[in-house]
């Protein structure tokens, strides 16, 4: 069984994560921006971005997950990353895009290679984890083509909504659940 004390340290910035992301996904659902702003979804995203740093840090001085705990922290760190510099896009409406796409794209793969370490970690529990960083993987590198005028926006808009539930909110839910009760975690 997991340490039962990895829910206080991961829940809060998931729970986060699942709005940046839901925002976002909402927003290229509306490529008319009739019932969305894209400035009001940077602050959500930038603010997200920024918020991540403490808790990230935090968790590195107190070893919140273990030995794991640098591993996951340093890709926690890149989306971390990603949400401030796409926050500060989406709100001082910075266009084009293709660097900030170059470096998502670059994401999406360190990410995969992550999933690959779960997926050959020596417990079956880390094949969700192995399907959380393979749905990353295509968000991303679709956000990075998307930047690069590769790819629908509708497309990369329900390919994040659905990242936001399946990749951020099911997680910290499980993870918020009392020792014992956490699926897969």
């Amino acid at each position: 069984m997991a340490d039962p004390t990895v829910g206080k340290w991961i829940a809060p910035i998931i729970y986060l994560g699942a709005a940046v992301l839901l925002a976002n996904g909402l927003l290229h659902l509306d490529p008319e921006r009739k019932k969305s702003n894209e400035r009001v979804v940077g602050v959500v995203t930038f603010t997200v971005g920024v918020m991540w740093w403490p808790f990230l840090i935090a968790m590195m001085v107190v070893q919140g997950l273990g030995p794991l705990t640098n591993f996951v922290t340093g890709l926690a760190g890149m989306y971390a990353f990603a949400f401030t510099a796409l926050g500060a896009c989406e709100i001082w409406d910075i266009k084009p895009r293709r660097q900030l796409g170059a470096v998502f794209i670059l994401i999406g793969w360190l990410t995969l290679a992550y999933g690959v370490y779960w997926l050959v970690y020596p417990t079956p529990k880390w094949v969700y984890h192995f399907s959380i960083a393979f749905v990353w993987f295509v968000a991303m590198n679709l956000a990075g083509f998307f930047m690069n005028g590769k790819v629908s926006e509708k497309v990369l808009g329900y390919v994040v909504t659905f990242a936001a539930l399946y990749t951020f909110a099911i997680p910290a839910i499980l993870w918020s659940m009392p020792p014992g009760h956490q699926g897969p975690f």
